[in-house]
């Protein structure tokens, strides 16, 4: 049977009153010895205060929502370890949505942990939204109480919290990395344009050709979703185009590329050279090691986790938003034009 504090008031023959004033650490007059007594009997019992009881009193619950677009993803799913583990140190709880990139899961969730009385929340926004749940998130979003801090991904036209790559600067790095390698057919492989970070990345890659005198080829898009089946969807529909290089925005996509590539007897890191996004821990383990754009996750989710605690203690819901640079790590995918 659970311990209460009631039960703890009749094992050490005291009142509920003094036992719950002892407990919750708030000032009274009781002796040092009963003191002693009602802290000791309530270890031996094993008691834990009912958190909920105790944020409707105190207003805070020690709880905060981390809802995520896709936990299968590796880059998201480091995220939310590394999350999990910095908010335990400040002896708070996380609890977890997947929406599965879909807007009306992620609104539900939204709803649902506001319902729950979480004292912040850290969102990284679905790719998969259409105009009219976008607003209604942004709605809830503006009329709630609770500090919010976007992570990864953003929400435009809302002022919270933000803890972000310049994903324009990543999309343009990543190309001039292959135009100075001599290609010159890039392929762009996409992912969900209801993103801000994928649209910021394309305009980061036609910012690049501009730069260097390249013709923009819209044939050369692919409209992937950020899985890797997307990726082995479109090494054909590249390899049919003559591409040279592939930019990949995401690694997960990368390896679907990789999929195809070994099936096919095409070369990565010679018939094509390919650059991905995230750079995630597996890309050292391929055999032919993926040249990435890191996005410094675990910083990123360290901060995203200080910006809420900070943001939950002093009751404010704005900071200044936190961007952070890409970094390009090349490895063998990448090759001068054969």
């Amino acid at each position: 049977m659970k311990a209460t504090i009631k039960s703890i008031a009749q094992e050490c023959n005291l009142s509920t009153t003094a036992v719950s004033l002892v407990l919750n650490g708030k000032p009274n007059r009781i002796s040092e010895e009963s003191r002693a007594l009602i802290l000791d009997t309530a270890k031996r019992l094993n008691y834990s205060p009912n958190q909920i009881a105790v944020g409707l009193v105190k207003g805070k619950t020690r709880t905060i929502g981390l809802i995520l677009s896709d936990i299968s993803n590796v880059f998201l799913a480091e995220i939310a370890k590394i999350i999990e583990e910095e908010i335990k140190k400040y002896n708070y709880t996380v609890i977890f949505g997947n929406t599965g990139d879909d807007g009306h899961r992620e609104l539900e969730y939204i709803r649902e942990f506001l319902g729950k009385n979480v004292d912040g929340i850290i969102l990284l926004h679905s790719s998969d939204t259409t105009e009219e749940e976008q607003q209604t998130i942004k709605e809830v979003i503006r009329k709630s109480d609770v500090p919010f801090v976007m992570l990864d991904n953003d929400l435009e036209e809302l002022d919270i919290a933000r803890c972000i790559l310049n994903n324009q600067e990543g999309g343009y790095i990543a190309v001039t990395h292959l135009l100075e390698l001599g290609h010159r057919r890039i392929g762009s492989l996409l992912g969900p344009m209801g993103q801000c970070s994928v649209r910021d990345r394309l305009k980061g890659y036609k910012q690049a050709l501009t730069d260097w005198d390249v013709p923009f080829d819209e044939d050369l898009l692919y409209q992937g979703d950020f899985t890797i089946q997307s990726g082995i969807a479109a090494m054909p529909y590249f390899m049919e185009r003559n591409v040279h290089a592939v930019f990949s925005y995401n690694d997960m996509m990368a390896y679907g590329l990789y999929t195809y590539a070994r099936d096919h007897n095409i070369k990565i890191g010679r018939d094509v050279s390919l650059i991905g996004y995230d750079d995630g821990f597996i890309n050292n383990l391929l055999d032919v090691p993926l040249t990435s754009i890191k996005q410094p996750r675990v910083d990123m989710a360290k901060k995203a986790t200080a910006c809420l605690l900070k943001m939950i203690a002093s009751g404010t819901r704005h900071m200044d938003p936190i961007v952070y640079h890409p970094e390009l790590i090349v490895r063998k995918s990448t090759c001068p034009r054969q």
